[in-house]
Formats: structure tokens, C-alpha cells, sequence
């Protein structure tokens, strides 16, 4: 009791409080969008503590926050499409993890930014995949995605998603493939960062403190997805991204 109230005390800090408010808008732009939460989240929970922490503590908050979505999801995808992305996904995120944890915290924040401004790029652009949906297009898809997201701890899971998106399945089956995936990468993750030692009670207890105000942004973006316009509201998150990105640069 004594250790835990001691744990308590050691992660109650400012940072901590400006942690929980940075997760609320990630939250509403997860529920809203499906996808950039993280994205939001992890530069900013950066700046704050360290990379390792910021994506060991969002990566929590994205699969714990959505876990009854995920549960249907597995059961419904299509693992014939998801498997060409998931499991390269997985082999070089593994890989990208043991540099994750290695590399000087300095470089990782300026590598966050450069693959945060690109990745936002190619959101604005609105880029989707017109080939031929060959397996080899999948690997690499997943393998790009996985690199970045593992080294750099920058969710790089919107690159999937054009892959998943060219389809001729029924709209339901890839909002499924997709889910589906991005719980694997998520799993994988978190797997991966406790094999690696990185999970300590510190870390669990800010997870288990800020989820419940993440997990709280979820429902009202879901919320307001049928009262905002789309337009309005991508237009903010890709400049807070654009942003956080160039802060992370230039600090």
C-alpha cells in the first residue's frame, strides 16, 4: 500500500495534469475522425515526459479506449486482407522497438516531427491507393508503417489505411480489416515495449489515470461526427499536427 501511494505521489505532477488535458482532445479526435489521436498525442506527451513514455502510455490509451470496438472488429475482418499488412507490420515495428529504446531522446523528438509533418501531408492530400491489390503492395505497406510507428513511436497507421481502403469488400468488412490491423499493431506494441522493460508502475499508473479522460474524448467525437462539419474539423487537426510537428523540430 505504502509503494503504491508512493507511485501515486511520484506521477502526480503538472505534467501529469497537462497529460490528462492534452488526452481529452486526442480522444475527440480519435471518436470523430477513427484515426489521428495518437498522432495528436504522442509529440505532446513527449514534450512532457520522454518519447519511450509518450508511446508507451498512448499506445495503452488507443487500445484499452477502444476495446469493445476492436473485439467485434477481429471477429468480422477479412485476415485474408489483413494478414499481407499485419504481419510485416509486426516484424519491423519489433525491430523499430529496439531502437526505440536505445536511440538518444533528442534525435527521436526531431524524427517524430519530421514523420508527423509528412504524414500529415499525405493525409491533407487525401492520397489513395488506385493499383492493383497485390500482396507484395500489402508487405510493404504494413513494413513502411511498422518501421516508423516502432522506431519512432509516430503512428504511421494512416499509410494502411489507403491499403485497406482499395477494396472491393463491403464498407462494414474494411472499417473492420482496418480496426482489425491497427489492434494488431497496437497489441504488438505494447508486447513488444514490456518485453523491453519499459512498463514500469509509473508508466501503468499515468496510463490508468489519464485513459478514462481519453477514452471520455471518444464518445463526445463520436458525438459531435454527427452535429460538425467534416471539413471544419480536420482542417484544426491537421493544423495542431502541422504544429506540434514544427515545435518538435525546432526545440
Amino acid at each position: 500500500m505504502d509503494t503504491l501511494l508512493q507511485n501515486f505521489n511520484d506521477v502526480w505532477t503538472l505534467s501529469l495534469l497537462l497529460a490528462a488535458c492534452i488526452a481529452l482532445p486526442s480522444g475527440i479526435i480519435q471518436g470523430y475522425a477513427g484515426f489521428g489521436g495518437a498522432l495528436f498525442a504522442v509529440p505532446l506527451f513527449a514534450m512532457l515526459f520522454d518519447p519511450v513514455t509518450a508511446f508507451s502510455i498512448v499506445i495503452i490509451l488507443m487500445l484499452t479506449g477502444q476495446l469493445q470496438i476492436f473485439s467485434k472488429a477481429v471477429r468480422k475482418a477479412d485476415w485474408k486482407e489483413v494478414a499481407p499488412v499485419a504481419g510485416p507490420s509486426v516484424v519491423t515495428m519489433s525491430l523499430g522497438i529496439l531502437f526505440l529504446v536505445s536511440a538518444d531522446p533528442s534525435f527521436i523528438r526531431r524524427g517524430m516531427g519530421v514523420f508527423i509533418l509528412l504524414i500529415t501531408v499525405f493525409m491533407m492530400f487525401g492520397y489513395k491507393y488506385a493499383g492493383k491489390r497485390r500482396i507484395l503492395v500489402g508487405v510493404a505497406t504494413g513494413s513502411v508503417a511498422g518501421g516508423i510507428t516502432g522506431s519512432f513511436g509516430v503512428p504511421a497507421f494512416p499509410l494502411s489505411v489507403t491499403y485497406f481502403h482499395n477494396s472491393e469488400s463491403a464498407p462494414d468488412i474494411i472499417r473492420a480489416n482496418v480496426l482489425a490491423a491497427l489492434c494488431s499493431t497496437l497489441t504488438v506494441s505494447i508486447v513488444g515495449l514490456a518485453l523491453q522493460g519499459v512498463y514500469e508502475a509509473a508508466i501503468l499508473l499515468r496510463a490508468a489515470l489519464v485513459c478514462p479522460i481519453f477514452t471520455s474524448g471518444i464518445y463526445v467525437g463520436q458525438y459531435l461526427f454527427r452535429v460538425a462539419p467534416a471539413d471544419w474539423f480536420r482542417k484544426v487537426t491537421y493544423a495542431v499536427l502541422i504544429c506540434t510537428a514544427l515545435i518538435l523540430l525546432l526545440t
